[in-house]
């Protein structure tokens, strides 16, 4: 018999990835493929800890300490950089707030930054880096760390998960 608890632990495919921002550039990161539980699908998004942009690479810091390089040779179909058209708004210190202050302050939609506000860039890392040291006046910064937006899980087909396990046997 067919009951929720062997829905829940059913193997399926899905596309992992992150988005994590420094300022108003944010870099999209596809994780990759997995055959797995749901759940194991978000521990595996939520196992990055930070990504931090050089001049000429990426690097994907995971929160077991192991980390991999991303150069523009290696993985270029797997990032992209998005940019944020929206004005910025003023930082706020919200540890003055009071805790509805600060409930009414995660609703504010001033603050929130939709999707029509995001522009896809078709950047490599060098011209990224050289964004975030123009636009922040940061010359002598040698990297740049990001930190974490969202991450997505996107279930894939039952047809591209058969193609999968063909590909992989």
């Amino acid at each position: 018999m067919y009951n929720q608890r062997q829905a829940k632990n059913q193997r399926h495919s899905f596309v992992v990835g992150v988005e994590y921002r420094h300022e108003d550039l944010f870099v999209e990161v596809e994780l990759g493929t997995f055959r797995t539980t749901p759940l194991h699908a978000q521990r595996i998004a939520n196992s990055v800890n930070s990504i931090i942009l050089l001049k000429n690479h990426m690097v994907i810091i995971f929160k077991n300490a192991k980390s991999i390089t991303i150069s523009d040779d290696f993985l270029k179909q797997e990032y992209q950089f998005r940019i944020c058209i929206k004005p910025a708004m003023r930082p706020l210190d919200s540890s003055a707030l009071t805790h509805q202050e600060r409930e009414d302050f995660t609703q504010n939609q001033s603050y929130i930054v939709p999707e029509e506000n995001m522009k896809e860039m078709n950047w490599d890392f060098q011209i990224a880096f050289q964004y975030l040291q123009d636009r922040y006046d940061a010359h002598d910064r040698t990297h740049f760390s990001f930190s974490q937006s969202s991450f997505y899980i996107i279930p894939v087909s039952e047809q591209k998960q058969e193609e999968v396990q063909h590909a992989t046997s």
